[in-house]
């Protein structure tokens, strides 16, 4: 009976170890502060960065010491508070709380809740009296873009000890009431509401302070789509790095005229290290690591060092990216290059328009003609009509030997959205293959085998 008490306990101890997944969420909040981000083990982390005065710690102190202009006050001085011990930090985040931030901003009110939640202990009765009238107004609300549910639950998370009520209700509505019917259905059906990277870092945050103090992993039940991020975040990217004064920059597929947005690839960076950091174990996030450990694309401005210092591990070795496929295709997208070299050819096609990077000059491609195919490497994309025959074995065997490969890829962009076609390949019986909803036909061939393959769209009424 004492070996069974044993092995229940364990089994019990194991249990209660994981995440809420699918019974009943408790959504009072029992943690204590700091409770967003800075958990004791990440917490620990970032001191041991200042104690051995790696190169992100150093970039971060010495903008602070210099009192340079950070983009954002609160956060970056409240940060530096909370990890070097120093109370003027924190009193100069509240300060910048107390005079500048607008509560009704989605980005000040994050903020805010960050400056309330770690540098509560050495902020004194009267700011934090003042901070705390500032986040508690947003229990009342119940927002709907990802930035605004975001900075509510981080207030409600911050305050929940004058508000215990209010704040359960806010978390609840942010987990059953937003995500559970208002953004996971989409993801489940492959459709992305996150195309911004700002609502991406937003969902990445929220479920980050989900976990960490409900014990919830909300990407139960969306699964593949998280899966499936990794590699279409790293292959949105151009080949060629943007070089700026502060670092490089990987740029993310823009549309129109101009330069880059910074911003976007600063906020694109951060996104990516604040996944890694939320499930490191995965393969696509080791894969996600390998990518971003280059410190030659390490955020030293003073926006992205902020977010650098915070998430980045460079203790996770990662797995190295040039082994990840090439391409990636979900609903309605297709992103692809010829290879992981910098002076790589690029494609991507979204929302009916498809765009190339060559020669460090990216072009839009014009789909109302007859358009050549495009080959990149394994995967040849066919364009409208004009794809709907053609021969396979365009790859040769053993083109890699480091990484040889088994399938070519075809994909003919620009077809009916979520319409069966009939699919006739030589020596083949006849097969069926439906678009997706963007209206790419994604195909797979063996390697080395020559064959003729023909397309057209099902007749429902035939036999």
């Amino acid at each position: 009976m004492t070996r069974l008490a044993t092995v229940v306990l364990a089994v019990v101890s194991l249990w209660c170890s994981f995440p809420v997944l699918a019974q009943e969420m408790d959504y009072t909040v029992y943690t204590d502060s700091p409770r967003i981000f800075l958990r004791e083990r990440r917490l620990r982390l970032l001191k041991r960065e200042r104690e051995r005065q790696s190169m992100r710690w150093q970039q971060f102190d010495a903008m602070i010491s210099g009192k340079a202009r950070m983009d954002e006050t609160g956060f970056a001085y409240a940060l530096y508070g909370a990890v070097s011990g120093e109370p003027g930090a924190c009193r100069t985040a509240a300060d910048w709380v107390i005079s500048s931030a607008n509560p009704n901003d989605p980005g000040d009110l994050r903020q805010s809740a960050l400056v309330y939640d770690w540098c509560q202990t050495t902020l004194g009765e009267a700011r934090s009296s003042q901070i705390a009238r500032k986040l508690t107004p947003a229990l009342s609300g119940r927002p709907t873009s990802p930035q605004a549910v975001r900075s509510a639950v981080f207030a409600a998370l911050a305050a929940a000890d004058l508000e215990p009520k209010a704040s359960a209700a806010l978390l609840q509505y942010s987990v059953e009431g937003w995500w559970q019917k208002q953004i996971q259905p989409q993801l489940k059906a492959g459709r992305n509401p996150l195309q911004r990277k700002a609502d991406l870092m937003a969902v990445v945050e929220f479920l980050h302070v989900i976990r960490d103090n409900l014990r919830a992993d909300l990407r139960e039940g969306s699964m593949k789509w998280f899966e499936q991020l990794p590699p279409m975040l790293v292959l949105s990217y151009y080949p060629a790095p943007w070089p700026a004064a502060e670092n490089e920059y990987r740029i993310p597929a823009y549309e129109g005229p101009g330069e880059p947005d910074l911003r976007e690839s600063a906020l694109g960076r951060a996104v990516e290290l604040a996944l890694v950091a939320y499930d490191s174990n995965a393969q696509p996030n080791q894969f996600l690591q390998g990518w971003l450990i280059q410190d030659r694309f390490l955020m030293r401005g003073p926006f992205g060092i902020t977010h650098e210092f915070l998430w980045a591990n460079p203790y996770l070795p990662g797995l190295s990216y040039t082994y990840m496929p090439d391409q990636a295709h979900t609903a309605g997208v297709l992103l692809a290059r010829s290879d992981w070299d910098e002076d790589a050819t690029w494609f991507g096609y979204r929302d009916g328009k498809a765009q190339v990077f060559r020669n460090g000059t990216r072009m839009q491609m014009r789909l109302d003609g007859e358009v050549a195919p495009l080959t990149l490497g394994a995967t040849r994309i066919f364009f409208g009509q004009s794809g709907l025959a053609f021969t396979t074995g365009w790859l040769e065997t053993g083109v890699d030997a480091a990484r040889p490969l088994k399938e070519e890829f075809a994909f003919v962009v620009g077809l009916e959205p979520d319409t069966l076609y009939d699919l006739e390949v030589d020596d083949e019986e006849l097969a069926e293959a439906r678009t997706d909803s963007g209206g790419i036909l994604a195909l797979a061939f063996p390697v080395g085998r020559k064959a003729g393959v023909r397309i057209r769209k099902s007749n429902p009424l035939s036999d």
